[in-house]
């Protein structure tokens, strides 16, 4: 539901003013309401991705598919999110991204 719903629907759908659901939403879990979407976008986009080939990818119909007016928007939000253009992040499958900043390679297995 919050990821799909705006958030003054989503004050009427609990029963509050979406003051207070902000207020209460940012004290239990340290994020405002909108800084809580952003995350559930980037992981549901980071998961579509992860699932296409690379070189498949229409960085257009995958801005629309995720709410972005256009391909340049996407651009600048992932990069802002991961440090690295969509098109590094899709090439660096073996990667790791770090939430906190950062890309790193995931440590191989010992065999």
């Amino acid at each position: 539901m919050l990821d799909t719903m705006p958030i003054t629907a989503l004050g009427d759908a609990v029963f509050c003013s979406q003051r207070t659901l902000e207020r209460s939403f940012s004290r239990v879990t340290g994020l405002t309401l909108k800084q809580c979407q952003s995350i559930n976008k980037l992981d549901a986009m980071l998961e579509y991705l992860y699932q296409r080939d690379a070189r498949e990818i229409d960085w257009a119909a995958v801005a629309m598919k995720f709410g972005f007016s256009d391909q340049p928007h996407l651009t600048r939000y992932l990069k802002s999110q991961l440090g690295i253009t969509p098109k590094t992040y899709a090439n660096k499958r073996g990667l790791t991204i770090d939430v906190y900043g950062g890309v790193h390679e995931m440590q191989k297995a010992a065999k």
